[in-house]
């Protein structure tokens, strides 16, 4: 099974700490950053929707749905998933079974119902979602597949060397080159998954390709190293081009005083990103071009990786360290509920509200 980003985060974290402190100079996206974002409110009133959110399907935590404006969360029993040994997948309690790799899930507002993968790997309508399964005890192979959510009809599309999905699109399905059992990958190739057919982007050979949004792919890692690097990039799909929007004054990780970028999410025109300082602190980017970067208000992000982001009609939605949730609409990011209690490893948006 693949292993998280959390990992090598970790490591990096580790090496600042033994090392030296954390520290570091200004973050910069190649000029003077423009003054830090002041916070601007969106009261949870005039929210009118339910937001799901999961909980990885531990035994003490179930996933379901905070509901707007009063912020109330409900569990739903049906969102349950198991792991199944013998093939190496999770699979949902619900009927028809559908398969997949991940616990912690999305839920499907068209089909009304959870998928065992993460948001990115559903295509937009709801369709149907793509999935990576090991295909032999080796860390050479892996299947790639597709499932009919409305049918639960489930096929491989691809099983040829170590790739591993990114994100399912209209386009077809991104994959990166993943061998199991590490915490590092490289490349982007776009898998046709009628023909089979793999579209390179060499520009983005090295690179770890995180997101894919807004038109391109997003990388906090484009020299391959699987500790980050002091740039994060963008590559346009249409065009294979690649392009660094912002930079960091920072020894290369995990050198000691070094700091380490990630994605949060991108939002219309706006990417934004989290700059670690140590595991107490960070900040938080707003990126619209090369060389275009704000400052935002701070929020209680947590240690390691980000939280993950899902963005829908009223803007960017995360489960922060604190355990509240918050909405980004532009300019900042507002609170306006509170997840269920906040245990290890905590809830995470796991789909649009609706």
């Amino acid at each position: 099974m693949r292993v998280e980003l959390r990992i090598s985060g970790i490591v990096a974290l580790l090496a600042c700490v033994v090392l030296a402190a954390c520290s570091g100079g200004q973050p910069t996206s190649g000029g003077a950053p423009s003054a830090k974002a002041t916070a601007t409110t969106t009261p949870a009133a005039a929210l009118h929707c339910k937001l799901p959110v999961t909980a990885g399907q531990t035994a003490s935590q179930q996933a379901g749905f905070i509901s707007f404006p009063s912020g109330s969360f409900a569990a739903d029993a049906s969102s349950g998933t198991s792991y199944e040994i013998a093939t190496m997948r999770y699979r949902t309690t619900q009927s028809p079974v559908l398969y997949g790799d991940s616990s912690s899930g999305t839920y499907d507002t068209a089909a009304g119902r959870w998928l065992p993968v993460a948001w990115t790997q559903v295509l937009p309508d709801g369709s149907a979602y793509a999935y990576t399964r090991e295909a032999s005890p080796t860390q050479s192979r892996n299947e790639i597949h597709v499932v009919d959510v409305a049918t639960a009809h489930d096929r491989v599309v691809f099983n040829q060397s170590a790739y591993h999905v990114i994100a399912y699109t209209p386009e077809g399905i991104y994959v990166d080159f993943h061998l199991n059992g590490t915490d590092a990958s490289s490349g982007l190739w776009l898998l046709d998954p009628t023909s089979g057919a793999l579209k390179a982007f060499p520009a983005g050979r090295q690179a770890t390709w995180m997101r894919i949004a807004g038109g391109a792919a997003w990388s906090y890692s484009v020299d391959g190293n699987r500790f980050g690097s002091t740039s994060f990039a963008r590559l346009d799909l249409a065009t294979g081009q690649l392009a660094t929007w912002f930079r960091v004054v920072s020894p290369t990780p995990p050198e000691p005083g070094s700091k380490s970028i990630r994605l949060l999410g991108v939002n219309g025109s706006e990417t934004l990103v989290q700059v670690y300082i140590d595991e107490h602190t960070s900040e938080v980017w707003r990126l619209t071009g090369p060389g275009q970067a704000t400052r935002l208000s701070d929020i209680p992000l947590g240690a390691l990786s980000p939280p993950f982001t899902v963005t829908d009609s009223h803007g960017m939605w995360l489960i922060a360290g604190d355990g509240a949730v918050y909405l980004y609409a532009g300019k900042a990011f507002d609170r306006v509920a509170v997840a269920p209690t906040n245990t290890t490893p905590g809830y995470a948006v796991a789909g649009r509200c609706s």
